[in-house]
């Protein structure tokens, strides 16, 4: 596979007991889960997927859903190594990764980890106001209003002009590829781990509960920790993660 789609780190992929695959939130690229394989055991391979717009990728375009899921169903097939792999999608990230499943089934694939995404059966706002209705060269003002109902811009980013006017239009073109995402639930073929912070106030159990419906076999953690754990705690995600292996029968 091309190593423009995907980072690589941790244990060698031949000689790895687990692989995990990153599908980072908007706007994210390959180096986003490098705090988390720092954290994670030496055994482990952890992959993140660099999606188009972004990092080596970033004259790419086609970065709609379909594009995107696409993307991310050939980078679960072409990873290297044997190993059981975890597919672990964070916020829109993890909307790409069910969406993944869903259209190609869970072959190669032992679970499925949702990190800080609230549950797609419904809308939790249908009102909201829509990305894809606003012109972000006219009005950043009210994109990033819209981006934080979102989660999508850090505080600190959103006063760094200079890098927000680089990483902006990634942020942008993924979180109007799922902003209106709503899907019936179904059983995505593995069992399912949701991962959330207690203090995430757009993840909140009336907004999460009903991932219990997305197949048979759910199991929830929460963790001290506000919306963007893979940034804020990877050790606590690393660490929720390897402490459930026993969810997908892998210990």
């Amino acid at each position: 596979m091309s190593s423009r789609n995907v980072t690589l780190a941790g244990a060698d992929p031949e000689r790895a007991v687990l692989r995990v695959l990153i599908v980072p939130h908007a706007g994210a690229g390959g180096a986003s889960g490098q705090p988390f394989a720092a954290h994670a055991p030496d055994d482990w391979l952890v992959a993140t997927a660099r999606l188009p717009g972004r990092e080596s990728r970033v004259r790419e375009t086609g970065r709609d859903l379909d594009a995107l899921t696409a993307d991310v169903t050939a980078t679960i097939r072409d990873l290297p190594g044997t190993a059981p792999l975890l597919v672990l999608g964070v916020c829109s990230g993890a909307v790409i990764a069910l969406e993944a499943l869903r259209r190609s089934g869970s072959a190669g694939v032992a679970g499925l980890v949702v990190v800080s995404q609230w549950a797609v059966n419904e809308k939790p706002d249908p009102g909201r106001r829509l990305l894809r209705d606003v012109d972000p060269g006219r009005d950043r003002a009210e994109v990033l209003d819209i981006l934080r109902d979102f989660g999508g811009v850090p505080d600190a980013l959103a006063a760094n002009e200079e890098m927000l006017g680089l990483l902006l239009p990634a942020i942008v073109a993924d979180i109007r590829a799922v902003e209106d995402y709503v899907c019936e639930p179904f059983d995505p073929g593995v069992p399912l781990l949701t991962v959330f912070g207690d203090e995430d106030e757009l993840c909140s159990e009336e907004r999460t509960d009903d991932w219990s419906l997305f197949g048979p076999h759910t199991r929830t953690v929460w963790l001290p920790g506000h919306h963007l754990l893979l940034v804020d705690e990877p050790e606590a995600l690393a660490t929720a993660v390897a402490e459930n292996l026993d969810h997908w029968g892998l210990v």
